[in-house]
């Protein structure tokens, strides 16, 4: 059976691979529902409107493991257990359950606390259990990684768990960005008034948003090489800061001329105008980027690949979802930290 991807068949080599289940592999898939449920139930009790924070919470998940799906495998989880190429919705499921209930008891019981303060808890509580969850799957033959992950880390594994060392990494950023973009929409969800904001604080926006895209950056770099630069413009391994800072003032300068042209609208037309504008900038570029082999995508990337193109160009279609998606969790993260240091908590 393929997996379809926007109602197309999918017959790239990134979805003929084993989804033959086990028999401890539906075990683990069924337990994961039935927690799902059962936390869901108990939840609603203490936090309001939950299954709309877990819908938020599973959106942000799934945009992250859409755009980063070719530096892992998820197999052997049965046909029906898989939404795009190997990216699978029970484990959409498993990764939402695990970040709400941390999440939702810390902002329930530390509601007194400062924003930093929680999501400093949640991150280093929700990073202990996903360091376990990922040794799960690795070890039930569901995770592995792509060869150009495999590549781009120590090859150090942590003793028991048989995951690399750079999970201690790789989670925490993951968390850091799904999280970012859990509490921005929460926002909405509580029905926060966010007052305009006349003055606009240039350099600690830019200051937040080249740490989130650095962050991101650094993480998918197994993903994509920046090649046929100047030696002098890299600062770590392929990343370049004229790529880089390319698209850290291409997000901050969408980001202040929205807030500051647009500052009487609502929060939502707000966010779709900041994703608009940046992508309607980046998108061509990118192109550009690809075709000139500046930006050369790794063969698990290109695997992934349907085979459509952008119109009139030689650009996989592919990367008209990515970079939307890339931005809507980088801008989540900037917006809402500017939202925490502007009103001060």
């Amino acid at each position: 059976m393929s997996n379809l991807i926007f109602f197309q068949p999918c017959s790239s080599s990134a979805c003929l691979f084993d989804k033959a289940i086990t028999n401890p592999i539906l075990f683990f898939e069924i337990s994961i529902v039935l927690i799902t449920i059962i936390s869901l139930f108990f939840l609603r009790k203490i936090q309001k409107r939950i299954l709309y924070r877990y819908f938020v919470i599973m959106m942000g998940i799934f945009i992250f493991e859409f755009f980063t799906a070719p530096m892992w495998h998820n197999y052997r989880m049965g046909s029906w257990a898989y939404v795009y190429r190997d990216v699978s919705w029970i484990l959409t499921l498993g990764w939402s359950t695990l970040i709400l209930i941390p999440a939702t008891f810390i902002d329930v019981y530390m509601v007194n606390r400062k924003a930093w303060e929680r999501v400093v808890s949640y991150i280093l509580s929700i990073s202990v259990l996903g360091l376990f969850a990922e040794a799960l799957v690795v070890n039930l033959g569901i995770r592995s990684y792509a060869p150009e992950t495999l590549e781009a880390i120590s090859g150090n594994f942590i003793p028991f768990l048989n995951i690399p060392w750079e999970g201690v990494y790789y989670i925490p950023v993951f968390l850091a960005l799904v999280l970012s973009f859990y509490k921005y929409w929460s926002l909405l969800i509580d029905k926060v008034l966010i007052p305009p904001i006349k003055n606009n604080k240039l350099g600690r926006n830019l200051m937040i948003s080249i740490l989130g895209v650095f962050l991101f950056e650094l993480m998918i770099e197994p993903m994509v090489v920046n090649a046929g630069l100047p030696s002098w413009s890299y600062i770590y391994k392929d990343i370049s800061f004229i790529i880089t800072g390319g698209w850290i003032l291409i997000i901050w300068l969408s980001i202040s001329i929205v807030d500051k042209i647009f500052i009487y609208c609502n929060f939502k037309d707000k966010t779709i105008l900041y994703v608009l504008f940046a992508t309607i900038v980046t998108l061509p570029i990118e192109a550009w980027l690809i075709v000139n082999k500046f930006r050369l995508y790794g063969p698990s990337a290109t695997e992934n690949f349907s085979g459509y193109f952008i119109p009139l160009t030689t650009v996989p279609i592919e990367i008209a979802f990515a970079i939307p998606f890339y931005l809507v969790l980088i801008i989540s993260f900037i917006k809402y930290w500017i939202y925490r240091f502007d009103i001060k908590k």
